[in-house]
């Protein structure tokens, strides 16, 4: 059984608050058992950080043992089998599909659409190479085309008027950032699968949800990772279809701390940033061919994002087999990993872990079903506790009306 390294499972709708400048009393259940805490000694809680190969184990309420694997341990990953039943995965297939699919967007760390230029002329010698314009698309648009591709643009629209493969600052003022948009738009429409996203999605809230087997599901997430249920019904649950060349190019599940911008919550959905402390993904479905989750860097000493970006590791549709780790899909399975550390001081929501870039690998054969699990916290343990009580409150009152 893996022992609790965090304090709680289940948060009784119960907080004594202490006088100004002291801790709140919280008093939190684990499996039942009900334990008192001040919230200063309530701690964000960690799988054990095990070998690779290693094997820990959790009983579910059902009564089943789960095996959970490590798979790597910078970022710290583990995966599970049959951590759903087939009848589970095909529930939330169907329930996907009655909810309704629509095309996957991709947004910045705020939540936001992606869209604007920086020019990214990395040498600074006031032209724009083939690469870095390739560069400046990649993260103006989100799009990511190849050398010929761009080649192509420059002689389509007579951008490179002396034909040296540069675009100098003379041969932008003819040339608008809208009518690179344009261009950009109209090429993404025919060549889809060169957008970082190429998928369908639907969210589903566990907060709202009367299914029973939503109901099972987040209970045997908060069993496995040693977090409280209430926090596992705030968190967001996402569910994406893949066919032939689907795919989603790398990229974090959340973003770094930082003091000037607060996390979003539910409440809080402008000018703020995502803030997920962990991210648990299950595969849905099995897959024919390719569809794999790639983790480019995992396992390297340190990040070097500028490197990354140089040798294109970003772009899973052309590099996912240069990628460090890949965890092959296969139905039922789970793979949870942490996009934060713990801060040691406060016990919540710490640096982020830049190993954990990562992303879908082109399905080549088939169709591939995910849901993603993101479990959200913000940067303020207290403010998160409050939110955790009012919600249980809120429950508990919905059940009297009953």
């Amino acid at each position: 059984m893996v022992g609790g390294l965090g304090v709680f499972l289940v948060l009784a709708a119960v907080a004594e608050a202490g006088r100004p400048g002291e801790s709140s009393t919280f008093c939190l259940t684990i499996a039942g058992v009900e334990k008192c805490q001040n919230s200063s000694d309530i701690r964000l809680s960690r799988l054990q950080d095990k070998q690779i190969g290693d094997i820990q184990e959790v009983v579910t309420q059902e009564g089943h043992v789960l095996k959970l694997t490590t798979v790597s341990r910078k970022p710290l990953i583990v995966e599970i089998p049959e951590f759903l039943s087939v009848k589970e995965c095909d529930h939330f297939v169907e329930v996907a599909r009655r909810e309704g699919l629509k095309d996957s967007v991709t947004t910045d760390s705020s939540g936001h659409n992606k869209e604007g230029f920086t020019l990214m002329d990395k040498d600074r010698d006031r032209k724009l190479s083939v690469d870095e314009m390739r560069l400046t698309i990649e993260s103006g648009m989100d799009i990511y085309p190849d050398r010929e591709d761009i080649l192509q643009m420059f002689a389509d629209t007579g951008l490179d008027k002396d034909g040296d493969e540069k675009i100098s600052a003379e041969e932008l003022k003819g040339f608008s950032p809208a009518n690179l948009k344009a261009y950009f738009h109209k090429f993404i429409q025919e060549q889809p699968e060169k957008h970082s996203r190429f998928s369908k999605q639907v969210w589903l809230f566990p907060d709202n949800s009367q299914d029973t087997v939503f109901d099972n599901i987040q209970d045997r997430v908060s069993r496995t990772v040693n977090l409280p249920i209430e926090l596992i019904k705030m968190s967001d649950f996402q569910v994406v279809t893949y066919g032939v060349k689907g795919h989603y190019n790398a990229h974090f599940d959340s973003s770094s701390l930082t003091d000037k911008v607060p996390c979003c919550t539910r409440q809080r959905t402008i000018h703020c940033r995502i803030c997920r402390y962990m991210t648990v993904l299950f595969y849905l479905s099995d897959v024919a061919g390719g569809g794999e989750t790639a983790f480019p860097v995992a396992g390297n000493d340190t990040v070097d994002m500028s490197r990354v970006q140089d040798e294109q590791l970003t772009n899973l549709y052309r590099k996912c087999s240069d990628s460090n780790l890949r965890v092959t899909p296969a139905k039922g399975k789970a793979i949870i990993w942490y996009n934060h550390q713990v801060n040691p001081d406060t016990g919540w929501l710490g640096e982020m872990d830049k190993s954990t870039f990562h992303g879908g690998c082109p399905v080549t054969m088939g169709t591939k079903w995910i849901a993603n699990f993101w479990i959200k916290t913000t940067d303020n343990k207290l403010e998160d506790l409050q939110r955790m009580i009012k919600f249980t409150q809120t429950i508990n009152n919905k059940k009297d009306e009953l």
